[in-house]
């Protein structure tokens, strides 16, 4: 059964990918004030976010990654996720603009509680 559901991710993410897949290394962040889901690519400007047109699972294991076992959805916003991100952008890179991608894995992921 994973099997299957790892060879429709991947079919759904080359389906929808407008650029290469990217592996890097990020940190995602739940800005629960608003409600935006960022990873960020270390050294750089640039975000990705969920492309909310698909019905992608992808950024859900993010969010219960920093959520780090608790059960209330506003508990993704105490934590930062530190990982070896591979994300498949769904459109094209624009300049000072999050970009929409699938989060195809991460690696290594590190949990950091968010100082208040």
């Amino acid at each position: 059964m994973k099997t299957a559901a790892l060879l429709l991710s991947l079919f759904a993410v080359t389906l929808h990918a407008a650029e290469p897949c990217q592996t890097f290394h990020g940190r995602a962040r739940f800005y629960s004030a608003d409600g935006q889901l960022r990873i960020w690519h270390i050294g750089t400007h640039h975000e990705f976010m969920p492309d909310y047109r698909f019905d992608d699972p992808s950024w859900d294991r993010v969010v219960d990654r920093l959520k780090n076992g608790a059960e209330s959805a506003g508990a993704a916003g105490n934590n930062d996720l530190f990982a070896t991100f591979t994300v498949c952008p769904t459109e094209p890179f624009r300049q000072g603009a999050a970009q929409t991608a699938i989060v195809h894995s991460m690696r290594h992921p590190v949990i950091v509680a968010v100082p208040h």
